[in-house]
């Protein structure tokens, strides 16, 4: 759920034009269940081939797109609004408050169809998960099938998310992490919105793609691991925010990999150091026991959905942390912390920032509350 930037897709359609997509261990095994329904029958439904809209609502891929769409708006959730919403996109009409995000797919809907057939054509499994494959230990034991579902509407502040769904029948239920089946949704109708090349469409899809990929493999990681189930006891807000920045961080350093020496512009690094005293504010006022529920779930939220890079606290200082730890630890440190937990991603921050700097501090408290 982030705003794109350019230099990314530059960086990393030079990875994959060249790299060779290997995996090393022979236990993680991953795939991805791509599911092209849901885009297919919105197309479908605006070019006249089908004329039910209540066929195409009540497709998995739509029925979570726009069930998160009304939540990221702060709204609640109206199937019967939704049915309203699809009659207007299949005459092309516009929606003044458009909840759903069905306008784009009516602006760029030729763009969209390009992609579509583009991303249908690759093989996207293997790429991706060879990607993801290189950022957890390597002893690490992770089966899992995952379904990824394609669409053509959805929220402006997410190109894609991740729902941990229970489904009853077709029904979905959002449940809580670990009691049901981490899903992916790609929006197909953002990138055409600001990148005019289909290859580098499918290059800014593809890395979305992954950077879910991981949330939803960190998160199977999470359930099997004592070290994980261990913090997970913990039911403190500011431990919570802590983690979506660690989570944030490796995925969005997932979209920024690299090859060659490429890294932040020096405006955007700059953006992401002004996030970590945003963040150390946030974190010690969740750590007050006077905190409202209500401001808690608003930090939180606000953290990584406020729709700007700079606005999204807590994930633009996870990628500065993450990409730190990374560039001058290496790989293996930046792999322990997933291992070790969101402690060990705070305290191996902290310890560069003695080093450097130039890298922003948070205060120590806030970094020793991780570790209890």
């Amino acid at each position: 759920m982030r705003k794109k930037y350019c230099f990314w897709i530059v960086i990393l359609f030079s990875i994959l034009s060249h790299q060779a997509f290997t995996q090393s261990n022979p236990n993680f095994n991953v795939t991805l269940r791509l599911d092209f329904s849901s885009i297919d029958a919105l197309i479908d439904l605006r070019e006249g081939k089908i004329a039910n809209v209540q066929q195409a609502a009540e497709l998995r891929g739509n029925q979570i797109a726009a069930a998160t769409s009304a939540l990221l708006a702060r709204k609640s959730y109206s199937s019967e609004e939704f049915l309203r919403e699809l009659e207007r996109f299949r005459s092309g009409t516009g929606s003044s408050f458009d909840i759903f995000g069905l306008n784009p797919a009516l602006s760029h809907l030729q763009q969209i169809k390009t992609l579509l057939e583009e991303t249908k054509k690759r093989n996207l499994d293997r790429k991706i998960v060879s990607t993801i494959e290189q950022f957890f230990p390597r002893d690490s034991r992770i089966t899992a099938s995952i379904p990824v579902y394609f669409v053509a509407l959805g929220n402006e502040n997410a190109a894609a998310f991740v729902r941990s769904i229970a489904w009853e029948g077709n029904i979905p239920h959002f449940v809580g992490d670990g009691n049901g089946e981490l899903t992916i949704v790609v929006n197909l109708s953002r990138s055409p919105q600001y990148i005019q090349e289909v290859q580098l469409q499918f290059v800014d899809m593809m890395s979305t793609l992954a950077h879910e990929t991981f949330h939803v493999v960190f998160g199977l990681y999470q359930n099997s691991s004592p070290a994980w189930q261990q913090i997970h006891t913990r039911r403190d807000p500011s431990l919570a925010l802590a983690e979506l920045v660690q989570n944030e961080g490796i995925a969005y350093l997932i979209s920024l990999q690299q090859h060659g020496g490429a890294s932040l512009s020096e405006q955007q690094l700059a953006a992401a150091k002004r996030t970590i005293d945003v963040l150390n504010s946030a974190l010690k006022e969740l750590g007050s026991p006077s905190v409202s529920p209500e401001r808690a779930r608003d930090l939180i939220m606000n953290s990584n959905l406020s729709g700007s890079y700079e606005g999204n606290y807590g994930a633009t200082a996870g990628l500065l942390m993450a990409y730190a730890i990374d560039a001058k630890l290496g790989r293996e440190s930046l792999t322990e912390t997933i291992r070790n937990g969101v402690g060990d991603f705070f305290e191996k921050y902290s310890q560069l920032t003695q080093q450097f700097g130039e890298l922003p501090k948070f205060d120590t408290e806030v970094v020793k509350e991780l570790h209890q």
